[in-house]
């Protein structure tokens, strides 16, 4: 099962509403019924759907999720998600720590991979050679930080410290 076969078979709500049933414990239609206030000629067809889709496990008179098929999706889901983080940044040191364009990880422990990630950020932030003024450096480093660990003010400290500039120090005052 892929993640769009799971996304497509739940985006009917019957279907959606019968799966959450089942995943909170209903084992029987009849629970499934009761919890639901479905009518049966709606919840048998879509518990049908889903086991045909393989969602639900149907026995003698149980209906179960099919853990495996669900385990099968969250790592197919989980491979394209790296697969699409190595496209994006092909720089494993950068990988997980920059998300749309915001830093959402600067590492501590490993120094390689700050300096790395520090001049990922200083070399798509700043012209190498132009110097800038505190305040001026703050604000381009803004974007970086909205909703991520450190504010403009730290990120522009880090960059400080380890000197991660383009070209240098650029920055003034």
């Amino acid at each position: 099962m892929t993640p769009d076969h799971l996304a497509v078979q739940l985006a009917d709500p019957i279907q959606r509403q019968v799966f959450s049933e089942v995943a909170l414990g209903a084992t029987t239609s009849a629970e499934v019924l009761a919890v639901s206030g479905l009518a049966a000629p709606d919840a048998a067809p879509a518990i049908g759907r889903l086991v045909r889709a393989g969602l639900l496990v149907q026995g003698r008179g149980t209906v179960a999720l099919n853990e495996d098929a669900l385990a099968a999706a969250a790592d197919a889901a989980a491979r394209r998600v790296a697969d699409e983080a190595a496209r994006e940044q092909p720089d494993p040191r950068l990988r997980g720590r920059i998300r749309g364009g915001v830093l959402v990880d600067l590492p501590e422990e490993d120094p390689e991979a700050r300096r790395a990630v520090l001049g990922h950020l200083a070399g798509n932030t700043f012209v190498p050679g132009e110097e800038y003024d505190e305040r001026t450096v703050t604000d381009r480093l803004r974007p970086w930080c909205e909703g991520g660990p450190l504010d403009a003010v730290a990120l522009r400290r880090a960059l400080v410290d380890t000197d991660c500039w383009p070209a240098g120090p650029a920055a003034t005052g």
